[in-house]
C-alpha cells in the first residue's frame, strides 16, 4: 500500500479513534509543560548537560559566552575541571559549544522545520528555542547506583541498566513531533568515556508526514582549556584552524582533534602537568565526537515516493538494493555561525548540500561507502567546529515512532601508536581525497602530511605517562567508540580498524537493535568505590572514613572479588593525585568496628584537598573514580576569641604553590585563624582605607581562604595590612596584621 495514501483507506470510525488518541496525547503533554531545565550527567568521566529542549551541553554560540564557574558541562571530560593559574579563571576542559537537533517533514505539501538546539543567530551568538521550536513536556533523573548515598548496597541495583539514566521530552513548537530522548552513563573504567542517547520520533498529527529528515548536530571545539591557554580565549574563530574534522567510517564516527595538543609554553607546568598522575602536558589532548549506533531503517521512503527530481546519473540520491537511500544522507562541517537560512538546506532533500561517494572514490572510502554522504574535505580544514549528521528521508504514519541512537565519544587524542597505519576521512587543505589527512595522527607519533607544513600530532607519549583519567586500555576516541558499540549491541568488543575494503571490521548501524542491550555478560561490573566521608580533626589532618557495607556487593556481572582499596589525595581535582596508602580488607592499621579511617598528614590548614578512593579485585581491576572529594581543611571554631593568626604570614605569593580550590589560586589565599562560629572579618590598607570585608559562619578554626582581591574586584598590592576580627555574638574584637610580599 502507498503509505503516502494509507489514511484514505482507513475507515471512519478508525480514522475517529485515531484523532481521539492524539488528542489526549496532545493535552497530556500540555498538562505537564514546563519551562527549559536541565540535568547532568556526573557518574562518568565524561559529564554533560541534557536540556528538555533537545540542547545538549549549553545554548550553542561560537564561544562567545564561555562556561564560567558554576555554569553545567558541556561535554566536559575530565569532570570538575574548572581551573585558576595565574589569576586567570579558566574554565576548564570543556569539547561542545552546543548541540541539538534538526528536524524537518512535510504535511499536506507544507514544509516544516524545527531545529531542537544547535542553533545561533548569524553571527553566532546564541539564541533562546523554547516555544520557537521546542516546548519542553518533563525531565526525568533515575541513579541506578550500586550504593546508596550511606555506602551501603542498593537493593534495586540493575546491573542489565545504565547507572545514570536522564529522559527528556519535548514537542516540536508546530506540534508535529514528540521527541524523547534516554541518555545513559556508566562509571565502569574503559566504559566511562561515552554518554549514549536513544531518541525516539513520534508523529502526533493524524496526518502521514512524509520526506522528514533528522540532523543530529554538535559544535565540537576541544578543549576550552587549552584554547584559552594558547590564545586567550575558547572562541570559534581562533580555534578552528588549529583543528581538524574527520569522519572515521569504520566506525561512524564523525570527530574533531587538536593539530598537535600544545603542550604548555610555561615549562614548569608543563613538566609539572607530565607526571604520573596528573592531567597529561598537553593542553588539547581530547578528540571528542558523535558517533551513530542505531538509525532507523524501516521507514525509511523508497525511491518510488520520494518527493524529488531525481537524475538520471543518480548525482543526488542513490538507493540501496531495497529501493531506499543510503546513510547517512548528510555529513556537514560548518563553522559556528548556524541560523536557520543556512541550515536548512541540510535537511531539505532537493537541496543536499553535499553528493555521494562515487565509484571512482572507492579506493579512499572504500566500496561499502559508495553512494553514503561524501564530507566536504576543505570544510573539514577550514570550517571543523559545527558537525551535522543527517538521516532520511522518511516517513511516519500517524502515532508511528523512528528510533535512533547517538553517542558522544571522547578519548586522549584520535588514535594510539598502531592506528598510524590506518586511514580514515580527515580534513584537507584541498578538495581531493588523496591529500585527505590520513593516516590516523596519536601523542605517540607525530606524521607528516604532503599539503601541511607542519607535523600532525605529537610525539608526547613516547616518554611522558597518561594522566590518571586515562585507562590504559581505551585511549583514543576509537578505543573508546568500539568499547561503546560493544556495551550498546551486547557484542564481543572488535576493534573497527580494519583497511577500506575489509568488511569484517564495518561496523553497521543499520542492523544494530533500536534499544541498546547493555546487560552483555561480555561487559564486566567492577566492584563500586566506596561512598567516603572527609572530616575535621582537631589536630588540623583530615581524616577519610568509608564503611565496609560494600564488601558484600554481589551481581552475576562482577568481574572478580574484591582485594583491597587504594586512597589517593590531590591539590586540584585535575591533579597531580598521589597515593597515600594502600589499605587491605579488614586492615587492622585503619579498620574498626565495620569502618575504615585513613588520616591524611600532609593536610595543611585553610587548603582545599581532593580525594577518590578506588576499589582494586583480585584481578587488579579498579572501579570507578565516583567519590571523588573536595575538602577544605579545618578544625573546629574556638569557644572565645582570642589570639587571630594570618596563614602564611608574609604572604610570598611566589612560594612554589602549585593548583588551585574553588575560588582562586593556591598562591594567592590568606586564611585567618582562631575564629568563633560567628564573626566577621574585615581588612585594612597601611593608610586605614577598606580594602575588603568577609563574613565567617561556620564550626571552622579558620575562615575560607582571602585571595587577595579587594571590595572593587582588585589585586591587592604589596604592602603591610591590618586587620580586626569582631564576634558578633560576643562583641569581642581581635587585631593584628600581615604582609604580602608580590
Amino acid at each position: 500500500m502507498n503509505y503516502k495514501h494509507l489514511l484514505h483507506s482507513t475507515k471512519d470510525a478508525n480514522m475517529k479513534v485515531i484523532k481521539l488518541i492524539i488528542l489526549i496525547s496532545i493535552m497530556t503533554t500540555i498538562s505537564y509543560a514546563q519551562d527549559r531545565a536541565y540535568e547532568v550527567h556526573s557518574r562518568s568521566m565524561l559529564h554533560e548537560t541534557i536540556y528538555n529542549t533537545g540542547e545538549i551541553g549549553r545554548a550553542m554560540d561560537n564561544g562567545t559566552n564561555g562556561i564560567p564557574n558554576g555554569v553545567p558541562p558541556s561535554m566536559e571530560w575530565p569532570p570538575n575541571s574548572h581551573f585558576v593559574l595565574d589569576r586567570v579563571e579558566y574554565t576548564g576542559q570543556h569539547n561542545s559549544m552546543g548541540g541539538g537537533v534538526y528536524i524537518a517533514s512535510t504535511r499536506k505539501s507544507t514544509r516544516h522545520f524545527s531545529y531542537c538546539g544547535a542553533l545561533s543567530t548569524s553571527k553566532g551568538l546564541s539564541r533562546g528555542i523554547i516555544d520557537v521550536y521546542s516546548k519542553p513536556i518533563s525531565l526525568t533523573r533515575t541513579e541506578n547506583y550500586p550504593l546508596l548515598s550511606d555506602g551501603s548496597i542498593n537493593p534495586g541495583f540493575n546491573p542489565d541498566e545504565a547507572e545514570e539514566i536522564i529522559v527528556s521530552k519535548w514537542n516540536t513548537a508546530d506540534t508535529l513531533f514528540q521527541i524523547t530522548r534516554t541518555s545513559r552513563a556508566w562509571s565502569y573504567p574503559c566504559y566511562n568515556n561515552f554518554i549514549i542517547f536513544e531518541y525516539e520520533f513520534t508523529n502526533l498529527t493524524s496526518d502521514t508526514l512524509s520526506d522528514i529528515f533528522v540532523s543530529f548536530t554538535n559544535a565540537l571545539a576541544p578543549s576550552a582549556f587549552g584554547y584559552e591557554r594558547k590564545n586567550g580565549s575558547w572562541l570559534e574563530g581562533s580555534i578552528r584552524k588549529n583543528q581538524f574534522a574527520r569522519l572515521d567510517i569504520k566506525r561512524y564516527l564523525s570527530y574533531n582533534h587538536d593539530w598537535d595538543g600544545k603542550p604548555d609554553s610555561v615549562q614548569s607546568l608543563f613538566d609539572t602537568w607530565s607526571q604520573s598522575g596528573d592531567r597529561g602536558g598537553l593542553n588539547s589532548p581530547q578528540a571528542a565526537g558523535v558517533m551513530m549506533l542505531h538509525y532507523d531503517y524501516n521507514h525509511l521512503e523508497d525511491s518510488l515516493h520520494m518527493n524529488v527530481v531525481v537524475t538520471t546519473d543518480h548525482r543526488k540520491v542513490v538507493w540501496d538494493a531495497n529501493g531506499r537511500m543510503k546513510q547517512p544522507y548528510l555529513m556537514r562541517y560548518e563553522n559556528g555561525n548556524c541560523d536557520e537560512s543556512k541550515v536548512q538546506p541540510w535537511i531539505d532533500i532537493a537541496a543536499r548540500k553535499t553528493g555521494p561517494v562515487s565509484k571512482s572514490d572507492s579506493v579512499y572510502y572504500g566500496g561499502y561507502w559508495v553512494g553514503r554522504v561524501k564530507p566536504n574535505f576543505n570544510n573539514g580544514w577550514s570550517q571543523p567546529v559545527v558537525h551535522g549528521y543527517g538521516f532520511g528521508p522518511y516517513y511516519l504514519a500517524p502515532g508511528e515512532t523512528a528510533k535512533f541512537t547517538v553517542a558522544e565519544v571522547v578519548g586522549y587524542g584520535p588514535g594510539v601508536a598502531g592506528d598510524s597505519i590506518y586511514k580514515d576521512i580527515g580534513g584537507s587543505t584541498n578538495t581531493s581525497e588523496s591529500e585527505g589527512m590520513n593516516p590516523i595522527p596519536s601523542w605517540y607519533k607525530a606524521i607528516s602530511y604532503a599539503d601541511v607544513s607542519s607535523p600532525i600530532g605529537s610525539n608526547y607519549l613516547q616518554t611522558h605517562p597518561l594522566p590518571w583519567y586515562v585507562d590504559s586500555r581505551a585511549v583514543s576516541i576509537r578505543d573508546n567508540a568500539d568499547r561503546c558499540i560493544q556495551l550498546y549491541t551486547g557484542t564481543a568488543l572488535v576493534k573497527h580498524d580494519g583497511f577500506i575494503n575489509d568488511m569484517t571490521t564495518q561496523f553497521e548501524p543499520k542492523t544494530t537493535p533500536d534499544h541498546g542491550v547493555y546487560g552483555t555478560t561480555l561487559v564486566k561490573i567492577p566492584f563500586p568505590s566506596p561512598v567516603i566521608t572527609v572530616v575535621n580533626t582537631t589536630i588540623g589532618k583530615n581524616h577519610i572514613i568509608w564503611n565496609n557495607k560494600l564488601e558484600s556487593f554481589s551481581t552475576p556481572r562482577l568481574s572478580a572479588a574484591l582485594s583491597h582499596y587504594l586512597v589517593y589525595r590531590a591539590t586540584s581535582p585535575l591533579g597531580q593525585y598521589t597515593l597515600i596508602d594502600s589499605v587491605g580488607i579488614a586492615d587492622s592499621r585503619y579498620f574498626s568496628s565495620g569502618q575504615y579511617e585513613i588520616q591524611d598528614n600532609a593536610s595543611i590548614l585553610g587548603t582545599s584537598v581532593s580525594y577518590f578512593v578506588v576499589s582494586v579485585d583480585a584481578n587488579g581491576s579498579h572501579s570507578g573514580i565516583t567519590n571523588l572529594t573536595s575538602h577544605v581543611t579545618q578544625r573546629g571554631a574556638v569557644k572565645e576569641l582570642g589570639k587571630v593568626y594570618v596563614v602564611p604570614n608574609p604572604v610570598i605569593v611566589t612560594n612554589g604553590q602549585t593548583g588551585s580550590v574553588d575560588n582562586g589560586e593556591i598562591t594567592d589565599q590568606i586564611g585567618f585563624c582562631g575564629l568563633t562560629k560567628n564573626c566577621t572579618i574585615k581588612i585594612f590598607s597601611f593608610s586605614g582605607q577598606l580594602v575588603q570585608t568577609l563574613q565567617h559562619n561556620e564550626d571552622a578554626y579558620m575562615n575560607v581562604a582571602w585571595f587577595q582581591v579587594s571590595r572593587n574586584f582588585q589585586l591587592v598590592a604589596s604592602g603591610v595590612y591590618f586587620f580586626t576580627v569582631h564576634d558578633n555574638e560576643t562583641g569581642k574584637v581581635a587585631k593584628g596584621k600581615f604582609v604580602i610580599i608580590h
